[in-house]
């Protein structure tokens, strides 16, 4: 299945021990070497909620209507998994992260991305630039992630406005 990180935050983390809702989703956690969702951030409670950790490995099932984790348990203190840390340490939050080439043409910024639920994996990145004008790229074509996505040069460009370059 293929979810948008977009449509899924916001969204109920349920737990099969708890035969209930144990959080919201507030954020999607990637890996910047590979390009894999390594968890998510997790809100539970009200404005004074404390904020975990979910490892994707954790995961039992994806559904557009939330996350179902096996057990409470399993929603940790982000500073447990160290990758996590590391992503939330150097603020590598996808969504709104500028995108250029690696030639350093300016491609906009991360509006959204799509995630692979049977890997785990980030297959499609949108982007959109100041002029509104959208694009979407293929996450083969992902060079590097750091402060800012990289894309290679070898992207093909649809025309200003088009709604997929596919490469």
């Amino acid at each position: 299945m293929i979810i948008e990180a977009k449509k899924i935050i916001g969204l109920p983390v349920a737990s099969q021990d708890m035969l209930s809702r144990i959080g919201t989703i507030k954020q999607v956690l990637v890996d910047p070497e590979n390009g894999q969702v390594l968890g998510f951030l997790i809100k539970q409670g009200g404005i004074f909620g404390s904020q975990k950790a979910l490892s994707a490995m954790d995961i039992v099932d994806w559904d557009p209507n939330g996350l179902v984790t096996s057990s409470f348990e399993n929603l940790v203190d982000p500073s447990e998994i160290v990758r996590i840390k590391e992503i939330l340490d150097k603020n590598i939050i996808l969504i709104g992260m500028k995108a250029r080439t690696e030639s350093g043409k300016r491609l906009g910024y991360v509006e959204n991305f799509l995630i692979e639920t049977t890997t785990n994996m980030i297959v499609k990145y949108y982007l959109k630039d100041m002029l509104g004008n959208a694009r979407v790229l293929p996450a083969d074509k992902v060079v590097k992630i750091n402060k800012e996505i990289i894309f290679s040069d070898s992207i093909n460009e649809a025309p200003p406005g088009a709604v997929g370059a596919a490469a």
